[in-house]
Formats: C-alpha cells, sequence, structure tokens
C-alpha cells in the first residue's frame, strides 16, 4: 500500500492488495470491510472511501 494515501476506492483497494475488486465489493457489503462517505458542504459523496488505516486492519485480519 502506498504510505501517503490516506482512502482508496474500492478498485484502488483491490488493485493495492492485489485482489479482484468483487472480493472487496463483498467485504464491504458484508460489513467486514468499511467504507466512509465524506461530506463536502454537508452532503455526503455518493461514493465511499476506504480509510488507509480500515484497508490495513482488514488485510491483517485476513493474513491471520
Amino acid at each position: 500500500m502506498n504510505g501517503d494515501k490516506v482512502s482508496y476506492s474500492r478498485k484502488e483497494a483491490a488493485e493495492a492488495l492485489g485482489l479482484e475488486k468483487s472480493t472487496v465489493d463483498r467485504a464491504c457489503q458484508a460489513g467486514d470491510l468499511h467504507e466512509t462517505h465524506p461530506r463536502i458542504g454537508g452532503k455526503p459523496l455518493a461514493k465511499g472511501v476506504i480509510l488507509r488505516t480500515e484497508l490495513e486492519r482488514w488485510a491483517g485480519d485476513r493474513a491471520a
């Protein structure tokens, strides 16, 4: 993972971990990997982002 990056799209998260995007999609849908929906002007963005710390946690859980 890129240490400078603080958040990832689902596609970027999959690429960073060498996984298929569908794997990340399923993890998000199951609630195992949490997306954050940042707000701009008080309105949440339609697309969520996965924070680097959350991606690292989930990747560590998968490795255990």
